[in-house]
């Protein structure tokens, strides 16, 4: 059975075995893809295995704040914390490592370089329901 993913303005819902849950956009760290699950991994350790294409998520997520690292990767861009040029790897805040495919090293440089600046963020971090924050609040944190 197809896990339900239903997207919405600023969160999303997940239909899983015990129920639903919510989350913001922001709360999503990256998401990991292991045919046919997506294993999807929010702040405070929370995770969430679910049945359902890779592409349809990508295809979903704000363009503003993720981007596919490789085949197999969706990343957050407000929580990674540094980029290894030689290598072309990813390190998210969790320490989580993930190589960029060559193709999208040149996606991600722009990306980087046209990021929303905010200042001063948002104090309601991903919560934010300030519409002026709109299309910069996955920076907020």
């Amino acid at each position: 059975m197809k896990t339900k993913f239903i997207f919405h303005h600023r969160k999303f819902v997940l239909a899983i075995e015990t129920g639903f849950v919510s989350h913001y956009y922001g709360e999503l760290m990256y998401i990991k893809f292991d045919k046919p699950y997506c294993l999807l991994h929010f702040t405070e350790n929370i995770k969430y295995t679910i049945e359902i294409p890779l592409h349809y998520v990508m295809n979903n997520l704000p363009k503003a704040g993720f981007m596919r690292c490789n085949r197999s990767t969706i990343i957050n861009l407000c929580y990674f914390t540094s980029f290894q040029k030689i290598t072309s790897e990813i390190v998210m805040e969790d320490g989580a490592k993930f190589r960029l495919s060559r193709k999208n090293v040149l996606d991600f440089k722009l990306m980087m370089h046209n990021m929303p600046i905010t200042s001063p963020p948002c104090s309601l971090c991903n919560r934010c329901t300030n519409d002026a924050c709109e299309g910069r609040m996955f920076f907020h944190r």
